[in-house]
């Protein structure tokens, strides 16, 4: 059997097919030369001895990491032969390969068949659609996190979890460190430490973020070499309260920063790297540190420090220092995300400020 991308002359048998299989909710004509065509689309046809055996679409969603299974059919005359398992089996590593790492269908509620290959698949309920569908049947809502190739360039970079709320910076500092000196242990009372150094002193609620420049200064003050790049001019977390005495505060820290990384002979440089750049650097077994918001991991916006951990043609891997249970400690190490992703996720902020921060071994090493 055959899989391979569908063309328009292929239109005709998939028309047939869907009126076949699908009493309703079909996809239109129209729709299906549509999809064909299009970029944010990927239709895949199985075919046999020239018979067109299935076909799977599967939609992409612009600025996500998530992709859908919008619809898949198998040919009656077919039935028995797994063409639903190999269609669904190629559509992940298309996905895959168009640096999408979820995937989302909906199916109905009374598709035994159906539910049963996905969950046998690693698919898992999300949740349950009443009266999804045009006859008002219920559907359920499945997602499976898709796994890429492993890192080609992967930094021994143990995994620390942050043992507060506000020490994200602090604790990508601490296994940064573990990684360039191997002989270092990460301890809560250094993770102190360094908020202390770094904090900028006031957010919204609670304790103060750490931004960039205090983080380099931390690391400059144990021996590290650094490199920084801040895309914006303006003052981190300055819009974060609104008491003009906490701004003025906050500006008053981050003027200090700047003064004593001068005096290191080191100054931010006013762009974005590359992702040429980032491959580099973790090839020279560098680490690379970013402010990323919030709001892709849990809905919330807040700013939140992670690490690169390693990289590969298509995906970056990073750490997240923010790991609630124990159970979710593996789940937190080498988490993928798509070059393509990567630039609308390290923006934070009304300013959208993009903070890197690369951390080098001592003494030039």
């Amino acid at each position: 059997m055959q899989i391979r991308q569908a063309t328009l002359n292929d239109a005709s048998a998939l028309n047939l097919l869907e009126w076949n299989v699908f009493p309703g909710d079909r996809i239109s004509p129209r729709q299906m030369r549509r999809f064909i065509q299009s970029s944010h689309a990927c239709m895949l046809v199985a075919e046999e001895d020239g018979q067109l055996a299935g076909y799977s679409l599967v939609l992409f969603h612009r600025g996500t990491h998530l992709a859908r299974l919008y619809s898949i059919a198998t040919s009656q005359a077919f039935r028995g032969k797994a063409v639903g398992l190999t269609l669904l089996q190629a559509s992940e590593r298309e996905t895959v390969e168009r640096g999408y790492i979820t995937l989302r269908l909906e199916v109905r509620s009374d598709n035994e068949a159906a539910i049963n290959l996905y969950q046998k698949n690693g698919y898992k309920v999300l949740k349950t659609l009443i009266h999804y569908y045009d006859d008002l049947a219920d559907g359920i809502r499945m997602y499976k996190r898709l796994t890429p190739p492993g890192p080609q360039i992967m930094l021994n970079l143990p995994l620390y979890a942050q043992t507060t709320a506000f020490s994200c910076g602090p604790a990508c500092l601490l296994m940064s460190f573990a990684c360039l000196t191997p002989e270092f242990v990460p301890s809560r009372q250094i993770e102190l430490q360094l908020w202390r150094e770094a904090t900028t002193i006031y957010m919204t609620s609670g304790h103060g973020g750490c931004s960039a420049h205090g983080l380099a200064l931390a690391a400059l003050n144990r021996g590290y070499g650094v490199a920084l790049y801040c895309q914006s001019d303006s003052v981190p977390f300055v819009d974060s309260v609104r008491d003009d005495n906490k701004k003025a505060v906050i500006r008053l820290v981050h003027e200090d920063f700047v003064e004593q990384l001068k005096a290191h002979g080191i100054e931010s440089q006013a762009c974005a790297p590359g992702t040429d750049e980032l491959k580099a650097w973790l090839a020279e077994g560098w680490c690379v540190l970013m402010l990323v918001s919030t709001y892709r991991f849990n809905g919330e916006k807040g700013p939140h420090w992670i690490v690169l951990s390693g990289c590969n043609e298509q995906y970056f891997f990073f750490h997240d220092p923010n790991v609630e249970q124990r159970a979710d400690a593996i789940a937190a190490a080498h988490v993928p995300i798509s070059q393509s992703e990567l630039a609308s996720l390290v923006r934070y902020g009304r300013q959208r400020q993009v903070s890197y921060l690369v951390i080098k071994p001592k003494n030039g090493g």
